[in-house]
């Protein structure tokens, strides 16, 4: 425990949550045993996808790869128009 007590501590996790992960936010977990790795070693495994609703984190929905990952969490936006 910090020397400012639980309610500041808890008063600035609620605002640095607030400050990191805003609403909508999404996430990619490996499903596989053993300790988290990062998302690019293991890319052929599947999936969970989980989106932060303010309060706590939702399941989305379970994919197949990394690219199915990527593909859910930033779909393409339209670009400009070609001349």
């Amino acid at each position: 425990m910090s020397k400012w007590g639980e309610d500041v501590d808890r008063l600035w996790g609620r605002r640095l949550l607030a400050r990191t992960y805003q609403p909508g936010r999404m996430r990619a977990v490996t499903l596989r045993d053993g300790p988290k790795r990062a998302a690019h070693l293991d890319p052929e495994l599947p999936r969970a996808v989980f989106r932060w609703t303010g309060t706590g984190w939702e399941h989305v929905a379970t994919v197949d790869n990394l690219k199915a990952a990527q593909d859910l969490m930033r779909p393409a936006k339209p670009g400009p128009e070609p001349w």
